[in-house]
Protein backbone atom coordinates (compact mmCIF):
# COMPACT_ATOMS: atom_id res chain seq x y z
CA UNK A 1 0.00 0.00 0.00
CA UNK A 2 1.41 3.27 -1.12
CA UNK A 3 1.93 5.80 1.77
CA UNK A 4 -0.77 8.60 2.08
CA UNK A 5 0.60 12.32 0.65
CA UNK A 6 -0.21 15.15 3.25
CA UNK A 7 -0.90 18.39 2.05
CA UNK A 8 1.27 21.86 2.56
CA UNK A 9 -1.75 22.56 4.99
CA UNK A 10 -1.39 19.31 6.92
CA UNK A 11 1.97 19.64 6.80
CA UNK A 12 2.03 23.39 8.50
CA UNK A 13 -0.70 22.66 11.45
CA UNK A 14 1.73 19.26 12.17
CA UNK A 15 5.05 21.71 12.64
CA UNK A 16 2.94 24.24 14.44
CA UNK A 17 1.62 21.64 16.75
CA UNK A 18 4.84 20.50 17.17
CA UNK A 19 6.48 24.22 17.73
CA UNK A 20 3.91 24.48 20.46
CA UNK A 21 5.09 21.29 22.47
CA UNK A 22 8.56 22.09 22.10
CA UNK A 23 7.73 25.52 23.47
CA UNK A 24 5.70 23.89 26.22
CA UNK A 25 8.22 22.14 27.64
CA UNK A 26 11.02 24.78 27.38
CA UNK A 27 8.81 26.27 29.42
CA UNK A 28 8.33 23.56 32.07
CA UNK A 29 12.63 23.81 32.22
CA UNK A 30 13.58 27.38 32.07
CA UNK A 31 16.03 29.32 34.14
CA UNK A 32 12.46 30.86 35.82
CA UNK A 33 11.13 27.33 37.83
CA UNK A 34 12.81 27.01 41.06
CA UNK A 35 12.48 24.59 43.89
CA UNK A 36 10.34 25.91 46.74
CA UNK A 37 8.61 24.73 50.14
CA UNK A 38 4.88 25.27 51.03
CA UNK A 39 4.70 27.09 54.09
CA UNK A 40 0.52 27.34 53.80
CA UNK A 41 -1.94 26.48 51.87
CA UNK A 42 -4.60 29.34 51.14
CA UNK A 43 -8.16 27.49 48.96
CA UNK A 44 -5.85 28.47 45.17
CA UNK A 45 -3.14 29.59 46.88
CA UNK A 46 -0.28 29.05 48.27
CA UNK A 47 2.92 30.76 50.47
CA UNK A 48 5.80 29.26 49.84
CA UNK A 49 9.30 29.77 50.39
CA UNK A 50 12.23 29.52 47.60
CA UNK A 51 15.97 28.10 48.11
CA UNK A 52 17.08 31.79 49.40
CA UNK A 53 14.30 31.60 52.40
CA UNK A 54 12.58 34.52 50.57
CA UNK A 55 8.21 34.15 50.81
CA UNK A 56 6.11 34.13 47.89
CA UNK A 57 2.36 33.84 47.21
CA UNK A 58 2.01 31.52 44.48
CA UNK A 59 -1.39 30.15 42.59
CA UNK A 60 -1.54 26.58 42.23
CA UNK A 61 -2.27 25.14 39.05
CA UNK A 62 -5.90 23.23 39.27
CA UNK A 63 -4.07 19.41 39.16
CA UNK A 64 -2.69 20.85 42.00
CA UNK A 65 -5.47 19.61 44.03
CA UNK A 66 -4.17 18.23 47.67
CA UNK A 67 -1.08 20.68 47.85
CA UNK A 68 -0.32 20.96 51.98
CA UNK A 69 2.39 23.10 54.07
CA UNK A 70 5.33 21.00 54.21
CA UNK A 71 5.22 19.54 50.09
CA UNK A 72 8.49 20.35 48.08
CA UNK A 73 7.43 21.94 44.67
CA UNK A 74 8.58 23.49 41.62
CA UNK A 75 7.60 27.19 41.15
CA UNK A 76 7.52 29.71 38.14
CA UNK A 77 7.87 33.56 38.43
CA UNK A 78 4.86 35.16 37.20
CA UNK A 79 5.27 39.22 37.73
CA UNK A 80 6.47 41.40 40.83
CA UNK A 81 6.52 38.71 44.34
CA UNK A 82 4.42 36.65 42.99
CA UNK A 83 4.49 32.89 41.18
CA UNK A 84 2.32 29.51 40.51
CA UNK A 85 2.94 26.14 41.46
CA UNK A 86 3.56 24.04 38.66
CA UNK A 87 4.04 20.67 40.22
CA UNK A 88 4.74 18.51 43.41
CA UNK A 89 7.69 16.70 44.47
CA UNK A 90 7.16 12.78 45.56
CA UNK A 91 6.40 13.10 49.71
CA UNK A 92 7.55 11.10 51.84
CA UNK A 93 5.41 10.59 54.11
CA UNK A 94 1.54 12.20 54.51
CA UNK A 95 -0.47 13.23 57.58
CA UNK A 96 -4.41 13.35 56.65
CA UNK A 97 -7.81 12.95 58.56
CA UNK A 98 -10.92 12.63 57.08
CA UNK A 99 -13.55 15.44 55.97
CA UNK A 100 -17.37 15.16 57.02
CA UNK A 101 -17.69 12.91 53.57
CA UNK A 102 -15.17 10.82 55.43
CA UNK A 103 -12.76 11.13 52.62
CA UNK A 104 -9.35 11.19 53.70
CA UNK A 105 -7.58 15.26 52.76
CA UNK A 106 -3.54 15.55 53.20
CA UNK A 107 -3.04 17.54 56.80
CA UNK A 108 0.99 17.90 56.43
CA UNK A 109 3.55 16.33 53.94
CA UNK A 110 6.69 15.28 54.59
CA UNK A 111 6.79 14.95 58.01
CA UNK A 112 9.33 12.77 60.35
CA UNK A 113 8.29 12.64 63.57
CA UNK A 114 5.14 12.60 65.95
CA UNK A 115 4.95 14.61 69.02
CA UNK A 116 2.45 12.58 71.51
CA UNK A 117 1.10 15.16 73.92
CA UNK A 118 -0.20 13.91 76.96
CA UNK A 119 -0.98 14.88 80.85
CA UNK A 120 -2.33 13.97 84.21
CA UNK A 121 -4.91 16.44 83.60
CA UNK A 122 -7.11 15.77 81.52
CA UNK A 123 -6.86 11.97 82.19
CA UNK A 124 -4.98 10.22 79.47
CA UNK A 125 -6.78 8.70 77.31
CA UNK A 126 -4.32 5.24 76.67
CA UNK A 127 -6.50 3.99 73.42
CA UNK A 128 -5.80 7.53 72.20
CA UNK A 129 -2.28 7.65 72.69
CA UNK A 130 -2.15 4.04 71.43
CA UNK A 131 -3.36 4.95 68.18
CA UNK A 132 -1.24 7.81 67.71
CA UNK A 133 1.55 5.08 68.07
CA UNK A 134 -0.12 2.85 65.41
CA UNK A 135 -0.10 6.13 62.66
CA UNK A 136 3.59 6.80 63.55
CA UNK A 137 4.29 3.06 62.94
CA UNK A 138 2.16 2.60 59.35
CA UNK A 139 3.78 5.84 57.92
CA UNK A 140 7.06 4.73 59.55
CA UNK A 141 7.76 7.68 61.81
CA UNK A 142 9.62 8.94 64.46
CA UNK A 143 7.74 8.95 67.85
CA UNK A 144 7.81 10.85 70.98
CA UNK A 145 5.71 10.28 74.10
CA UNK A 146 6.17 13.70 75.91
CA UNK A 147 4.16 14.10 79.20
CA UNK A 148 3.77 18.29 79.72
CA UNK A 149 2.70 19.41 83.53
CA UNK A 150 4.90 16.47 84.57
CA UNK A 151 4.42 18.63 88.16
CA UNK A 152 0.62 17.21 88.22
CA UNK A 153 1.74 13.26 87.61
CA UNK A 154 2.09 10.91 90.54
CA UNK A 155 4.41 8.02 90.68
CA UNK A 156 1.69 5.38 89.56
CA UNK A 157 1.41 7.57 86.24
CA UNK A 158 4.98 7.90 85.33
CA UNK A 159 5.83 3.98 86.54
CA UNK A 160 2.61 3.20 83.77
CA UNK A 161 4.21 5.11 80.73
CA UNK A 162 8.33 4.18 81.85
CA UNK A 163 7.08 0.61 82.35
CA UNK A 164 4.53 0.37 79.32
CA UNK A 165 5.99 2.07 76.70
CA UNK A 166 10.23 2.50 77.37
CA UNK A 167 10.63 -1.36 76.28
CA UNK A 168 9.37 -0.68 73.39
CA UNK A 169 11.80 1.97 72.27
CA UNK A 170 9.45 4.61 72.62
CA UNK A 171 11.61 8.15 73.94
CA UNK A 172 9.42 9.50 76.78
CA UNK A 173 10.11 13.20 77.20
CA UNK A 174 8.75 15.19 80.34
CA UNK A 175 7.58 19.10 80.28
CA UNK A 176 6.36 21.32 82.33
CA UNK A 177 6.46 25.19 83.80
CA UNK A 178 9.26 24.30 86.11
CA UNK A 179 11.46 21.47 84.33
CA UNK A 180 13.46 23.46 82.04
CA UNK A 181 15.97 20.11 81.48
CA UNK A 182 12.44 18.98 80.17
CA UNK A 183 12.57 21.99 77.65
CA UNK A 184 15.85 21.06 76.68
CA UNK A 185 15.54 17.32 75.43
CA UNK A 186 12.15 18.49 73.61
CA UNK A 187 14.45 21.19 71.20
CA UNK A 188 16.90 18.46 71.25
CA UNK A 189 14.34 15.85 70.17
CA UNK A 190 13.04 18.53 67.43
CA UNK A 191 16.54 18.93 65.71
CA UNK A 192 16.83 17.41 62.48
CA UNK A 193 13.28 16.42 61.88
CA UNK A 194 9.91 17.78 60.83
CA UNK A 195 7.55 17.70 63.41
CA UNK A 196 3.89 17.30 64.45
CA UNK A 197 2.25 17.85 67.64
CA UNK A 198 -0.21 15.73 68.63
CA UNK A 199 -2.83 14.73 71.41
CA UNK A 200 -6.07 15.25 73.51
CA UNK A 201 -7.05 19.05 73.99
CA UNK A 202 -5.69 20.52 77.06
CA UNK A 203 -3.08 18.83 77.29
CA UNK A 204 -0.73 21.88 76.56
CA UNK A 205 0.52 21.48 72.95
CA UNK A 206 -0.16 25.26 71.92
CA UNK A 207 2.22 26.14 74.80
CA UNK A 208 4.73 24.11 73.92
CA UNK A 209 4.65 24.68 70.23
CA UNK A 210 4.94 28.32 71.68
CA UNK A 211 7.75 27.73 73.39
CA UNK A 212 9.61 25.94 70.49
CA UNK A 213 8.88 28.99 68.11
CA UNK A 214 11.00 32.38 67.63
CA UNK A 215 9.27 35.04 69.09
CA UNK A 216 8.26 36.73 65.80
CA UNK A 217 6.15 33.55 65.01
CA UNK A 218 2.47 34.02 65.68
CA UNK A 219 0.83 30.56 65.36
CA UNK A 220 -2.77 32.16 65.65
CA UNK A 221 -3.02 34.64 62.54
CA UNK A 222 -0.93 36.41 60.05
CA UNK A 223 -1.33 38.33 56.92
CA UNK A 224 -0.85 37.88 53.88
CA UNK A 225 0.55 39.61 50.99
CA UNK A 226 -1.91 42.78 50.44
CA UNK A 227 -1.40 42.24 46.43
CA UNK A 228 -3.59 38.99 46.77
CA UNK A 229 -6.45 40.36 48.62
CA UNK A 230 -6.92 36.74 50.40
CA UNK A 231 -7.48 37.90 53.96
CA UNK A 232 -6.22 36.74 57.11
CA UNK A 233 -4.96 33.32 57.53
CA UNK A 234 -7.36 31.44 59.87
CA UNK A 235 -5.85 28.87 62.54
CA UNK A 236 -7.83 25.83 59.94
CA UNK A 237 -4.51 26.32 57.78
CA UNK A 238 -1.81 23.84 58.60
CA UNK A 239 1.28 26.23 58.56
CA UNK A 240 5.23 25.40 58.38
CA UNK A 241 7.50 26.43 61.06
CA UNK A 242 11.24 26.48 60.94
CA UNK A 243 12.85 26.06 64.20
CA UNK A 244 15.65 28.64 65.19
CA UNK A 245 17.65 25.42 66.87
CA UNK A 246 17.46 23.23 63.71
CA UNK A 247 14.74 20.98 62.22
CA UNK A 248 10.74 22.31 61.05
CA UNK A 249 7.37 21.87 62.46
CA UNK A 250 4.00 21.99 60.84
CA UNK A 251 1.12 23.19 62.68
CA UNK A 252 -2.38 24.10 62.91
CA UNK A 253 -5.79 22.83 65.42
CA UNK A 254 -6.73 20.25 62.02
CA UNK A 255 -3.11 18.66 62.51
CA UNK A 256 -2.94 18.46 66.00
CA UNK A 257 -6.10 16.52 66.77
CA UNK A 258 -6.81 14.36 63.68
CA UNK A 259 -8.48 11.05 64.21
CA UNK A 260 -7.33 7.61 63.32
CA UNK A 261 -8.24 6.65 59.94
CA UNK A 262 -9.77 3.77 58.84
CA UNK A 263 -7.62 0.91 58.40
CA UNK A 264 -7.79 -2.29 57.82
CA UNK A 265 -7.58 -4.51 61.33
CA UNK A 266 -4.77 -6.03 60.42
CA UNK A 267 -2.94 -3.01 59.46
CA UNK A 268 -3.69 -1.49 63.20
CA UNK A 269 -2.45 -4.29 64.61
CA UNK A 270 0.88 -4.42 63.14
CA UNK A 271 1.41 -0.72 64.27
CA UNK A 272 1.84 -2.44 67.90
CA UNK A 273 5.57 -3.26 67.81
CA UNK A 274 5.30 -6.11 70.23
CA UNK A 275 2.18 -7.75 68.53
CA UNK A 276 4.37 -8.73 65.38
CA UNK A 277 6.05 -11.76 66.43
CA UNK A 278 2.78 -13.33 66.51
CA UNK A 279 0.58 -12.57 63.64
CA UNK A 280 2.47 -14.76 61.38
CA UNK A 281 1.88 -17.65 63.91
CA UNK A 282 -2.30 -17.42 63.74
CA UNK A 283 -3.92 -20.49 62.48
CA UNK A 284 -5.74 -19.10 60.28
CA UNK A 285 -4.42 -16.36 57.57
CA UNK A 286 -7.55 -13.70 58.15
CA UNK A 287 -7.33 -13.84 62.10
CA UNK A 288 -8.86 -10.84 63.11
CA UNK A 289 -6.43 -11.39 66.57
CA UNK A 290 -9.84 -10.83 69.11
CA UNK A 291 -12.16 -13.87 69.37
CA UNK A 292 -10.55 -16.22 66.57
CA UNK A 293 -9.67 -19.99 67.81
CA UNK A 294 -5.81 -20.30 67.65
CA UNK A 295 -4.92 -16.80 67.80
CA UNK A 296 -1.18 -16.59 68.38
CA UNK A 297 -1.29 -13.18 70.08
CA UNK A 298 -4.39 -14.15 71.90
CA UNK A 299 -2.10 -16.97 73.25
CA UNK A 300 0.91 -14.28 73.94
CA UNK A 301 -1.25 -12.10 75.63
CA UNK A 302 -2.31 -15.26 77.96
CA UNK A 303 0.81 -15.92 78.94
CA UNK A 304 2.22 -12.39 79.88
CA UNK A 305 4.84 -11.76 77.11
CA UNK A 306 2.61 -9.01 75.79
CA UNK A 307 0.87 -6.06 77.86
CA UNK A 308 -2.76 -7.13 78.15
CA UNK A 309 -3.66 -3.44 78.51
CA UNK A 310 -1.85 -2.56 75.36
CA UNK A 311 -3.70 -5.49 74.00
CA UNK A 312 -7.27 -3.51 75.05
CA UNK A 313 -6.43 -1.08 73.44
CA UNK A 314 -5.99 -2.42 70.48
CA UNK A 315 -9.60 -4.30 70.83
CA UNK A 316 -10.57 -0.69 71.70
CA UNK A 317 -9.16 1.00 68.57
CA UNK A 318 -9.29 -1.62 65.48
CA UNK A 319 -13.46 -2.06 66.74
CA UNK A 320 -14.30 1.55 66.56
CA UNK A 321 -11.92 2.62 63.32
CA UNK A 322 -10.83 -0.56 61.33
CA UNK A 323 -12.89 -1.20 58.24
Amino acid sequence: MSKRRISNQQSARIEKKQTSHRKSLTMEDNPDTADGLVITRYARHAKIEDTQGRRIICSIRPNLTSLVAGDRIVWQIEGDGQGVVISCYPRQSVLGRPDKQKVLKPVAANITQLMIVVAPKPEISWSLLDSYLVVAEHLNLHACIVLNKIDLADEALLAQLKQQYEPLGYDLLFTGHDNNNGYQSLENALKNHISVFVGQSGVGKSSLITKMLPLEDDIQTGEISAKTDLGRHTTSNSTFYHLPFGGGLIDSPGVREFGLWHMPSSEIARGYREFKPYLSQCKFRNCTHRDSPGCALLIAVKEKLVSSKRYENYVKISTQFAK
